[in-house]
């Protein structure tokens, strides 16, 4: 009870758990913009605004990030911070010398907002009111003036005329991003992730290299700016290694075959092969633990779809090929041997010291090759001893 009590406070005083989803909703923000800009854009963080997109070195966007942990806030009240001290920031952008490329004021929130002013900001965007309207019910729905710090701030953005106020009104939009889960589905439609792969790992890995990248630019004294087309780059690295990650195999010592699964196979024709070139007890002995490995291996990622069906015969066909090339040295290089020697010969060089690739990587499990061997000669599609004739 007592640690209840202790977490209770905990979460009532501290004030970093708000501060941290507010940047971590910041951040998405910048992920979701990086993803859905034009090619040549850039997307600032901090710079000027919470967001911005640049073009050509030029601010086309501005975006305030405005975010609550209280369930059912209105963050924009008609006299709250969040929407005068914005107003307030955008005035200065838009009153700027390059205020014509700025074509779109964003106003992000995670919560509902339906106060006079929010809601009329709102149906401006409808085309329900125009911006002259909207001025008007900014003017009017400021509140009783008072002598706090808030009403310094909105003495400050109603000092403008209303001609300025309505351009910059005419431009602003109201965003309302409520579920966390419906962001990061929009993360993953923004930026085409892979579907074969788990989406949360990629987006949390680009949050993870988006924050160390900011805080280098930062520490380094320069403008938190991120190229769209790295953005891009990044996700689709990070997808590819996922894609590889899936594909590899499981090492051989996760993946230990059953005694009755070994007496089961000694007598499938693969080890008749090897019986023919007199192979040592241990060599027969690993060679069923391979053929059963792969089996396992090759049920799994066929199962999983991760390996088509079409791969796995291509790759038998590359084996096989590369086996026909071994036969020929070892007959070239041991013209006088028996057909014992060479055929140890010609099953050492296939199964010891070569890693075929699968679907296009690397694969380092030797089981994943020499066990493929096995499976190609139980079908009399590879063979050791050169003497052997198969039927038909």
């Amino acid at each position: 009870m007592e640690a209840v009590k202790i977490v209770g406070t905990a979460q009532r005083s501290s004030t970093a758990a708000p501060q941290l989803s507010g940047y971590i909703f910041q951040l998405e923000r910048a992920l979701l913009h990086l993803a859905t800009a034009d090619d040549d854009a850039m997307v600032a963080v901090e710079y000027p605004d919470d967001v911005a997109i640049l073009r050509a070195g030029k601010v086309t966007l501005v975006e305030q990030d405005k975010n609550s942990v209280q369930s059912g806030r209105d963050i924009l009240r008609n006299r709250s911070k969040n929407l005068w001290r914005t107003l307030q920031i955008w005035l200065k952008i838009h009153e700027s010398s390059n205020s014509a490329d700025c074509v779109r004021y964003l106003m992000v929130t995670n919560t509902t907002s339906s106060d006079t002013i929010a809601s009329a900001l709102k149906k401006r965007m409808t085309g329900d009111l125009t911006p002259g309207e909207v001025v008007a019910l900014l003017r009017s729905g400021s509140g009783p003036k008072s002598k706090s710090k808030i009403q310094e701030i909105i003495d400050d953005v109603l000092n403008r005329s209303d001609d300025v106020l309505a351009s910059l009104i005419a431009k602003i939009e109201i965003v309302e991003s409520h579920s966390i889960a419906e962001s990061r589905a929009r993360l993953t439609s923004a930026f085409a992730i892979d579907p074969s792969v788990h989406s949360e790992t990629i987006l949390d890995s680009l949050l993870g290299w988006l924050t160390r990248l900011l805080r280098e630019l930062w520490q380094a004294g320069q403008v938190g700016v991120i190229d769209r087309k790295a953005c891009v780059l990044q996700c689709r690295r990070t997808e590819q290694a996922l894609v590889r990650q899936r594909l590899l195999p499981r090492p051989s010592r996760e993946i230990v075959p059953g005694e009755a699964d070994r007496e089961r196979v000694k007598a499938r024709p693969f080890v008749a092969h090897l019986g023919r070139v007199e192979s040592e007890d241990d060599i027969i002995l690993e060679a069923i633990d391979q053929f059963l490995q792969f089996n396992i291996e090759k049920h799994r990622l066929t199962a999983q779809g991760d390996i088509p069906d079409g791969e796995w015969s291509a790759r038998g066909d590359r084996l096989t090929t590369r086996w026909r090339g071994v036969v020929r040295r070892v007959k070239l290089e041991l013209p006088e041997a028996s057909d014992v020697l060479r055929g140890k010969h010609i099953l050492a060089r296939s199964t010891i010291d070569h890693y075929e690739s699968l679907s296009g990587q690397a694969c380092d499990e030797l089981y994943m090759t020499a066990g493929h061997y096995h499976r190609l000669a139980d079908q009399d599609l590879v063979w050791w001893d050169p003497s052997y004739q198969k039927d038909g």
